[in-house]
């Protein structure tokens, strides 16, 4: 054997020698996905044990297979964990559970409305930071209650806390009255000093009847938001003014506007499409904004046998949905304005129309100048359609 022969040798023994050990380690550190517990929401509160601590709450979920014909049981526990900073309360989970908490499939995280009072910022920043965490999820603000009340009350065997989030979220369009706000607009907001945040807001109530042998879940019921001075929760908009802020975001998808017929009789339509301009204009040092609103509805449902479908008869009921939307959306600015906040995104639109101004003039107390802008909104509507009838049932004999 020579001496080129020899170092080979040596040099595989060694390499052998190191990665013997990384490789050890390594697949120690491996976790199997049946010692995983995937974590898809958790509730933020703070501390009514503990002054000053941070109180995690999760809901696992798993199902258990019944053999043979049988239906497959849901199980769903309710876990806790609390700590001086969000990551060591994170942590302390790893001290009782059989599985690893693993956050990366988080979805949606809610705020209980006491540590919303404190201050958000102590309270978001580890799921900001952590890399593990994707900034797209949901944040939901609980009204009149804690997040843990929300979790445990909400969560049962047959549907998961989870899975009634997720079902509000996808059909949310339906009435337009609020819409979700990720983590990253949260992020972006409450860097623009501004800007005013503006999270979803949630509530339980008890709409779904249960038999005598189910355990009786309360409903998650949503509509409007919660308004935030800074990082602390400062007041919340209505279901009809979650819908008017909606309106000047450009962010109505559909919903139901229920107006007066010429005899006085409920007549309700359909949002089809909404599109909104904000046109910011700086005239002699004084600054205003037009909303510029175009919606289309459609004759969706009324109480009566009227025959609605004439030219004099559609003008009076658009008329009506062009005022309420006009109201909503004037409910929402006096409110904002009122309190100076900033939730409709006004300044980024004066900053990207005028950049100079913005930056010499309106950045430094935009707080201020915001209060004292004159908006003006402008509403045209058009009833495009009834559906598959145009006169009603026994229209012909009248009421």
């Amino acid at each position: 054997m020579n001496g080129k022969e020899n170092r080979i040798i040596l040099i595989f023994i060694l390499i052998l020698f190191f990665v013997q050990p990384s490789c050890q380690t390594s697949f120690m550190e491996r976790t199997e996905i049946k010692d995983i517990e995937f974590i898809r929401v958790v509730g933020v509160d703070k501390s009514t044990h503990t002054d000053g601590n941070v109180r995690l709450i999760i809901a696992t979920q798993s199902v258990q297979g019944a053999g043979g014909s049988g239906t497959p049981k849901k199980e769903s526990e309710i876990l806790h964990s609390e700590g001086k900073t969000v990551f060591e309360a994170v942590r302390n989970f790893w001290n009782y559970m059989d599985k690893r908490p693993f956050w990366g499939h988080l979805e949606f995280l809610i705020i209980g409305e006491e540590a919303a009072k404190e201050g958000l910022l102590k309270y978001i920043d580890f799921f900001s930071r952590d890399p593990e965490l994707r900034l797209n999820l949901t944040v939901f603000q609980v009204e009149g209650n804690s997040a843990e009340e929300v979790i445990k009350k909400a969560n049962s065997p047959k549907k998961f806390v989870f899975e009634k989030l997720a079902g509000v979220v996808e059909n949310q369009w339906g009435q337009s009255v609020y819409n979700e706000v990720d983590l990253m607009e949260v992020m972006y907001i409450l860097d623009k000093d501004y800007l005013s945040l503006y999270l979803p807001s949630i509530r339980l109530q008890q709409l779904t009847e249960y038999d005598q042998e189910e355990e009786a879940a309360m409903d998650i019921v949503t509509g409007g938001f919660a308004l935030f001075h800074g990082d602390m929760l400062g007041g919340y908009l209505d279901s009809e003014m979650g819908r008017g802020l909606n309106w000047l975001k450009n962010k109505v998808k559909s919903g139901s506007i229920t107006v007066k017929s010429p005899e006085g009789n409920d007549v309700s339509l359909e949002i089809m499409r909404s599109k909104v301009k904000l046109k910011p204009k700086l005239v002699n040092e004084g600054l205003s904004v037009s909303v510029e609103v175009n919606i289309i509805t459609s004759l969706a449902g009324l109480r009566s046998n009227e025959d609605l479908f004439c030219a004099e008869t559609i003008e009076h009921l658009e008329k009506q949905q062009e005022q309420y939307v006009r109201e909503v959306g004037e409910m929402v600015i006096n409110y904002a304005q009122r309190n100076g906040m900033d939730i409709i995104n006004v300044g980024d639109a004066v900053w990207r129309k005028y950049p100079i101004q913005w930056e010499d003039r309106f950045k430094e107390n935009w707080r201020e100048e915001f209060q004292d802008i004159s908006f003006h909104i402008i509403v045209k509507s058009k009833i495009e359609k009834t559906y598959d009838i145009v006169q009603p049932n026994q229209s012909e004999k009248g009421n």
